[in-house]
């Protein structure tokens, strides 16, 4: 049996508690983390104070016993200054309670105190001048308390602040085994279970004379346990140590963290806690050797308990049912932690398990097929460790030197699976070998042309090369994709690369499943798991080229084959990928010629490839045309004029030498019309329209883009009056187009229009048009110094109606500002809460969530939520080394503004006019306010 030390107290300086893991913790407290670390500070002074007891949740919050009095102290957190109403029901209870000691009904003396977080606002510092305020009743906060004082501990800022003192306390007891933030934690979730009269405590006291036995058991207890890391990150709706369910299984890969995880929440959890690692133990062994050493670990320090359990002769099953009668008599629990569990058969652990009622099991397991035998053994089912999340992988990277944006990150997870080993490694060896630049180290996975082998291919190879070799053709074949086929999809791909056929390819991934080499979406869908595919894919590139291509032709085939009934966005990715791979040009020009395949932000997936096809001589000038217009497009959306007059004047130049067609010299005209507006070339643009004007086909379709052009090259020339003219026409006529009015749209969502529209065929382009026709007049309103009223409202939800993500988010986030700028900052949260957020985290925007984040932040500033938009700030700076110049510059300028908000406050909250609230009221059936 495996038994590991604590980290020891030469490493408290590396630990960290960041913001996630503080979360997490505060959260199994239920806010009350601050009180029960006070506590426990209480705890580490008590002896030299001569506090004989320490009582905590009784008649006060913490309440300190001394031979000759009593100390009732009332412990307060906030985050703006203290005022009168949080301390008056206080201050009532003190009465009582001086009554109390006054009338003998309490021996010795009574002291108060009120210990806050925050100072005294105004108006309660000048109650504590007056003569009226009670002289035994001090109020002390940071900063502020008597250094004579010795029983009560001085306040803290906040918990960080709180849990640092702790730890500073700690150090000084003599447990060199023990890393003194070890024995904090515990103590706050034995003072949490005190509080909530749970045992041994279930009096609400601590004796101090018992103190040093109760830090010794603390320290015998986690001996058990794995080392904690040095600098733990929590996982992804990671699960607590101990829940209401008897019987847990904990499952992840070698590199899934399952150690890191038991070993760091054991340090929050107030039950009686043993940890046993059963790799090594046979299993008609296992109940005699968990049993003795448990009753030792839990009994050995009670009188002669120890005696009566581990009787002569005793069978491990007596010691485990003497275990149970024993925790029963004193109303305890118990969690066994079983590492390894899938080393032991299945039956053994039942044998084990059912025999010992009043105990807890938690089993850590490798996926494998011996899990799926426990999970139908017990009937319980595993619960996978999740890994990093993108904020927690790129809170690692910064800390080890690397770069990279949101993007970056979520590819790396992509490649490790998010598990928190291989993660780490990859981002040394990003580190140490590609400059610190995560994408650098992608892009060489990705490719297999990276020079040092990762954690993750040494610790899974020997899993791998434990698969049969249909096993690893399952594996290598479907590597290729990260997104989820059914199983016909996955079979055809098989037997396309490999020639395998169905029955054989399904009982692959009925092994594979159980080996969780595969992941479970559904009723019948699955991938390769995230870790695993790496080394598929190598295996793939082993087998040849050959078989490459083959496995990359049928995935395109089957994703292009379901794309008209299946508009997944993550599919729609692979297929571009898997266009690139294959060098597949004419599919690739049609998407980037496409306006809704730039609104789903897929552009960055091709646009590499759209320049080096507009540079071949090999590819048919049309398609280099073409290419370049996407290009073109892509430039224009993204506020970027860099190189577009080249790749114009190269348009230009294929329209002449190649006699392409009306098409081609309509889309080289307009955008050449635009981007001479915004040169404010006036004479270009009306050069460039009266041409356009002579080619134009006299139709209404050609006629409706040709407006919009001329009205956005108004916008650019700065002639905003005519451009909202130009733009009132055009939305009317396209509102005709769909068989709408304004009363249709006016307060109704998406879901309500939809049915209104007219005729049974796709509205998406005319959609989009009118949606990008009301943001256009939106802006050029805006421009004159006026408010746009509903445009840019309107325009939202014509473009989710058209599935334009890329424009929804942009004008989302414009809609935000109006709403900032009339000052109605919850308008402005809501858009971001309940639009944007979820569309960007749902749709997997990448490249939108740090833009979206930090103004959500900025909004959270004017709401008055300092903290939390400081929060969100620190979360971003992971990211920021990794973001190009402007995206740094705007993630920089946010964080400025914040301070200044902080400052200087913005102008109140705008308030609905009394008539138009009771209105609305009306309308919805509501009482009216007087």
């Amino acid at each position: 049996m495996k038994v590991e030390s604590v980290a020891s107290t030469k490493q408290i300086e590396r630990y960290n508690l960041d913001s996630r893991q503080l979360a997490r913790i505060e959260s199994v407290h239920r806010g009350f983390l601050y009180q029960h670390l006070y506590a426990v500070a209480c705890l580490f002074r008590a002896a030299s104070a001569g506090v004989t007891h320490i009582v905590v949740e009784n008649d006060e919050d913490v309440e300190l016993v001394l031979p000759d009095k009593r100390i009732y102290a009332q412990i307060k957190t906030r985050r703006s200054h203290l005022i009168f109403s949080d301390i008056s029901g206080a201050l009532s209870r003190f009465d009582a309670i001086r009554t109390e000691h006054k009338d003998g009904r309490r021996s010795g003396t009574a002291e108060f105190a009120i210990v806050s977080n925050s100072p005294p606002g105004p108006e309660l510092s000048e109650r504590l001048r007056s003569e009226a305020w009670p002289s035994d009743v001090p109020l002390f906060w940071p900063g502020k308390m008597p250094a004579a004082e010795q029983s009560l501990p001085a306040p803290w800022d906040d918990v960080s602040g709180g849990f640092a003192a702790c730890r500073a306390a700690a150090n000084t007891l003599p447990f060199s085994i023990l890393a003194p933030e070890t024995l904090v934690w515990k103590l706050a979730g034995r003072i949490m279970a005190a509080a909530a009269g749970i045992e041994p405590n279930a009096n609400h006291t601590f004796v101090v004379h018992d103190l040093p036995a109760l830090f010794e058991q603390l320290v015998i207890q986690l001996q058990d346990f794995p080392a904690p890391p040095l600098r733990y990150r929590p996982q992804d709706k990671e699960p607590p140590l101990v829940t209401t369910h008897r019987v847990r299984l904990v499952t992840g890969f070698s590199g899934a963290g399952k150690s890191s995880w038991v070993s760091q929440t054991a340090l929050h959890t107030s039950d009686r806690l043993a940890y046993y690692d059963v790799a090594d133990i046979s299993g008609p062994a296992l109940a005699s050797a968990v049993a003795r050493e448990l009753a030792a670990r839990l009994f050995g320090k009670t009188g002669g308990k120890l005696g009566e359990i581990l009787l002569p002769g005793a069978t491990g099953t007596e010691i485990l049912f003497a275990i149970g009668r024993h925790l029963a008599e004193s109303n305890l629990t118990a969690t066994l932690v079983l590492d390894n569990a899938h080393r032991v058969p299945a039956a053994d652990l039942v044998a084990l398990i059912e025999v010992s009622p009043h105990l807890h099991f938690v089993l850590l397991a490798q996926p494998n097929t011996a899990v799926a035998r426990i999970e139908a053994t017990l009937g319980v089912q595993a619960e996978p460790l999740l890994g990093w999340t993108n904020e927690t992988a790129a809170a690692e990277g910064s800390s080890l030197g690397c770069r990279g944006d949101y993007s970056a990150y979520e590819r790396l997870l992509k490649l490790t699976g998010g598990l928190p080993l291989y993660t780490q490694n990859a981002l040394k060896i990003a580190a140490d070998n590609y400059d610190g630049e995560v994408d650098r180290l992608c892009a060489a996975l990705e490719e297999r042309t990276h020079i040092v082998e990762t954690a993750q291919e040494l610790i899974l190879a020997d899993v791998f090369d434990g698969y049969n070799d249909d096993e690893r053709r399952a594996v290598a074949g479907l590597s290729l994709s990260d997104v989820p086929l059914n199983q016909s999809e996955a079979s055809d791909v098989l037997k396309a690369t490999f020639g395998l056929e169905k029955p054989a390819a399904a009982a692959a991934f009925r092994r594979l499943r159980l080996s969780g080499a595969i992941q479970i979406f559904g009723d019948d869908r699955f991938k390769v798991h995230d870790a695993m595919r790496p080394l598929g894919r190598g295996h793939l590139d082993v087998c040849g080229a050959e078989f490459v291509r083959k496995a990359q032709e049928a995935i395109r085939d089957l994703l292009m084959a379901a794309l008209p009934r299946d508009h997944d966005r993550q599919r729609v990715f692979l297929l571009l990928r898997m266009f690139v791979a294959l060098g597949n040009i004419k599919p690739l020009v049609e998407m980037a010629t496409d306006e809704i395949f730039h609104e789903l932000g897929y552009m960055d997936e091709i646009s590499e490839y759209l320049h080096q096809v507009a540079a071949s001589e090999e590819v048919p000038a049309e398609d280099r045309f073409w290419a370049l217009d996407g290009l073109v497009f892509a430039h224009f959306k993204d506020g970027d004029n860099a190189d577009i007059r080249n790749m114009l004047d190269r348009m230009d130049e294929l329209v002449r030498q190649n006699d392409l067609g009306l098409s081609e010299r309509l889309a080289v005209g307009m955008k050449r019309m635009i981007f001479a507006a915004r040169a404010k070339d006036v004479a270009t643009v009306k050069t460039t329209m009266n041409e356009l004007s002579r080619l134009l086909p006299q139709t209404p379709q050609h006629l409706r883009v040709a407006k919009y052009n001329y009205a956005h090259a108004l916008f650019e020339l700065g002639m905003m009056d005519d451009c909202v003219t130009a733009t009132l026409d055009l939305i009317v006529e396209y509102y005709d187009l769909l068989g709408l009015t304004l009363a249709d749209v006016m307060g109704q969502n998406p879901d309500k229009i939809f049915p209104l529209l007219k005729g049974d065929h796709s509205h998406t382009d005319d959609l989009k048009h009118l949606a990008d026709s009301l943001d256009l007049q939106a802006k050029a309103i805006k421009a004159m110094g006026n408010h746009p009223g509903l445009a840019h409202v309107h325009a939202l939800k014509f473009y989710s109606m058209a599935h334009s993500l890329d424009s929804f988010v942009r004008v989302g986030q414009e809609l935000v500002d109006d709403f900032v700028e009339r000052h109605d900052y919850i308008g402005a949260r809501d858009v971001i809460e309940r639009n944007l957020m979820p569309t960007i985290l749902g749709l997997k925007l990448a490249g939108r969530v740090i833009p979206i984040r930090s103004q959500y932040a900025v909004v959270l500033a004017y709401c008055g939520a300092f903290k939390e938009a400081e929060a969100e700030m620190a979360r971003l700076l992971p990211y920021e080394s990794g973001l190009g110049p402007r995206g740094r510059k705007e993630l920089q300028d946010q964080r400025a503004l914040i301070a200044e908000l902080k400052l200087n406050p913005p102008p109140p909250q705008w308030q609905m006019p009394a008539r138009l609230r009771d209105s609305m009221r009306r309308n919805q059936g509501e009482p009216q306010q007087p």
